[in-house]
């Protein structure tokens, strides 16, 4: 691999596990992938999956300008901004991108985003999109070298019991969690215990705007 790939750059997924990001969604042949948080994979994708359909959503609307530059004319991709907005599934509150439409029959879900100084809101993309999955879909959660990827992965399968299970950690990067809806389950399963967390994280949250800044400032934005 080229050592100087935009996938190896801060932030972003990593040549070794989007290579093997990539053999999931090849064997698994899918048409429609979503896409949370935009970036140096996106290109990748458009590129090795020329007949998939991509819809992709950020937070910053720069970021993803940066992103649609980097994406062959004839690409099969929409990038859409969503802001950052607070929401409640399940009875708990996350910051995470704001809810829209998806497309129906939906293969993968790749969560890459929104950014960590939201905390747990990469765990409300899957609530969102779950009702669109199609049974038998991929879903990828990216850093889950991290305590609170795992957390997220474990809240999901809590939240949908019988309906999802963990298929695979690939352990390059910063590792990516694998998991497969087994069954339908359009609403998450409230939790106590989970909604007590997130409700933590969100009087936690106002302390990371320090975070949120730096974060920005080492990406570039």
């Amino acid at each position: 691999m080229n050592d100087a790939s935009p996938l190896d750059a801060p932030w972003a997924l990593g040549e070794r596990a989007y290579a093997q990001v990539l053999r999931h969604l090849r064997e698994a042949n899918v048409h429609i992938i979503v896409e949370l948080g935009s970036g140096a994979s996106t290109a990748a994708l458009a590129r090795d999956l020329p007949s998939a359909t991509i819809l992709s959503v950020d937070d910053d609307p720069t970021y993803f300008a940066k992103t649609r530059a980097r994406l062959p004319a004839d690409a099969k991709v929409e990038i859409v901004h969503r802001p950052l907005v607070w929401q409640r599934h399940g009875g708990a509150p996350y910051l995470s991108y704001a809810p829209g439409a998806f497309p129906d029959e939906v293969d993968a879900l790749i969560v890459d985003g929104p950014p960590h100084w939201t905390r747990r809101g990469r765990e409300a993309g899957l609530y969102q999109v779950m009702p669109s999955l199609k049974v038998e879909a991929r879903i990828f959660l990216d850093d889950y070298r991290r305590a609170p990827e795992k957390r997220i992965v474990q809240n999901w399968l809590d939240a949908y019991p019988g309906a999802l299970r963990l298929v695979e950690v690939i352990e390059e990067g910063d590792h990516v969690a694998v998991l497969e809806k087994t069954a339908e389950a359009e609403s998450p399963r409230p939790s106590a215990a989970r909604s007590a967390d997130a409700w933590l994280q969100a009087a936690l949250q106002p302390l990371t705007s320090r975070v949120r800044r730096l974060a920005l400032r080492a990406r570039g934005r």
